[in-house]
């Protein structure tokens, strides 16, 4: 009996241009850590012998959702193709975990052929491929969805901080606790909680945050004690005009409020800019014209946040710097994974464990190329942490 072959490769989770290239690596995880492993990619002797041909889309340069690089692996002989997909920190865990799950990665097509650096804007065609390594920002046990699945092998690589932000909303702050985020969390908070006045009763404070697929989303709930596999009662901001959103068959009162939440760090800095004193409470107080929003985002995007019109907020009376996560005085930050799996499948490469060595390497690795501000190398750490659940402790 003849076989399709594009229909076998389909089956496998491949593709006809992935098989086209010898040796190509797939990577994913953890939006927070992207910048981190860019320059690791591109510094010569750390994961390739000279700096690699780059792929880009997004625009961002070492901020996109999707890059890739080609050249010749440390250690290694002809071209080698890292392809990257940064889908978040906890679907990165389950896409290694899982026998046969696959992301969406740059179509070899977009990739081979290039002979210099490019970052386009424009969407890339993609191919669904299996997952040979994944960045977290949090340890496998400690993950609500991979816990259970295959063991992996890990190595942590540094540490990654993440910061609390409000949108210009009815709630002026610059502080935020962890009781504050908790009550938030559980469908909103009443705005007296926030300012102390007890008349400010029929105004509310959200949070607006991301998905069950991302890192900081775990730390959040951990760091505040919410509970990292807790279901939360967040809102959507509209990125338009900063309406709260509502699913299309919503009921009434709370029916809409749930466990939503933006699947990049982006989209979500993008809403928590947007002006909410006009817009409408569709929550607790329908129809009251106003509302307020807090929002967890690693230092990246709270940047852009900013931009766009939001404010950092400092935590349990600690305002952010790199000094006090180093000193564990700032508690809201993450320890940074590298994960392989353990899963095989046709055409894989034969240097993926090579890459994992390179990327995990304590002297040229992520942690030596780490910039000291999106991660922290592990050796500038001065506190540690052994999951998002407990307190720092000074070394």
């Amino acid at each position: 009996m003849q076989i399709n072959k594009s229909i076998l490769l389909a089956a496998l989770g491949l593709s006809v241009a992935g098989l086209a290239n010898a040796d190509e690596i797939f990577v994913t995880g953890s939006t927070a850590a992207r910048a981190a492993v860019y320059a690791t990619m591109i510094n010569p002797g750390s994961v390739f012998t000279t700096a690699p041909v780059i792929t880009a889309f997004g625009g961002k340069g070492n901020g996109d959702t999707y890059m890739a690089f080609q050249g010749t692996l440390v250690g290694g002989s002809g071209t080698t193709i890292i392809n990257c997909y940064w889908s978040g920190s906890e679907a990165g865990i389950v896409d290694v975990a899982t026998p046969g799950k696959t992301e969406s990665f740059i179509s070899d097509s977009q990739i081979t052929g290039q002979t210099s650096n490019s970052d386009s804007t424009a969407t890339p065609a993609t191919t669904a491929h299996p997952v040979d390594l994944a960045l977290a920002d949090n340890a496998q046990a400690y993950s609500p969805s991979g816990k259970n699945l295959a063991t992996l092998t890990g190595a942590k690589v540094g540490v990654v901080p993440f910061k609390w932000v409000r949108n210009p909303g009815n709630w002026t702050g610059s502080n935020i606790t962890d009781s504050q985020i908790r009550q938030a969390l559980n469908g909103g908070a009443k705005l007296a909680v926030f300012t102390g006045v007890a008349t400010d009763t029929n105004s509310y404070v959200y949070v607006a945050g991301r998905d069950s697929s991302s890192g900081t989303r775990v730390n959040a709930f951990g760091d505040a004690g919410f509970g990292v596999a807790t279901s939360p009662k967040q809102i959507t901001i509209s990125s338009a005009d900063g309406s709260m959103l509502v699913e299309a068959t919503s009921h009434g009162i709370n029916t809409y409020i749930g466990d939503y939440g933006q699947s990049s760090g982006g989209a979500l800095a993008n809403t928590l800019g947007k002006n909410t004193t006009a817009a409408l409470d569709k929550v607790n107080s329908v129809g009251t014209t106003g509302y307020s929003a807090i929002g967890y985002l690693g230092v990246s995007d709270a940047n852009a946040a900013v931009v766009a019109g939001a404010t950092v907020l400092s935590y349990n009376g600690v305002a952010y710097s790199v000094a006090a996560v180093e000193e564990g005085t700032y508690s809201f930050w993450g320890n940074e994974y590298v994960y392989q799996t353990p899963n095989t499948y046709a055409g894989q490469s034969a240097n993926i464990g090579n890459v994992y060595a390179s990327l995990t390497s304590v002297t040229t690795g992520i942690s030596a190329q780490a910039d000291g501000n999106l991660v922290i190398p592990l050796s500038a750490m001065h506190a540690t942490r052994t999951n998002p659940a407990t307190d720092p402790a000074h070394n």
